[in-house]
């Protein structure tokens, strides 16, 4: 059983909320607009909306990216610290 992460969470949350976003940007607010006749300042609500959303969807990503980059570092220095250096031996 896979054990699930902060960091995957977040960039699944991330991304997840961006493809909306974008679909919505894309396919669902033109045929809003169209259909609705809205006037400028209520469009203009719905894409502040959207994009303070946005915002948040991506810090979500680039937190969860920057957890993994930060956790991978780690695992690596840890690992490369466990094997013997060519200094460490004494060559007498």
């Amino acid at each position: 059983m896979k054990k699930s992460s902060v960091e995957a969470i977040l960039m699944t949350i991330g991304s997840g909320i961006g493809l909306f976003i974008t679909i919505f940007y894309a396919f669902l607010m033109p045929l809003l607009m169209a259909g609705q006749n809205l006037a400028y300042t209520e469009v203009s609500k719905y894409y502040s909306i959207v994009g303070i959303i946005s915002f948040i969807a991506s810090l979500c990503f680039a937190a969860g990216l920057l957890i993994l980059v930060i956790n991978t570092v780690k695992k690596q220095a840890v690992v490369h610290n466990h094997f013997p250096k060519s200094t460490d031996y004494n060559h007498d």
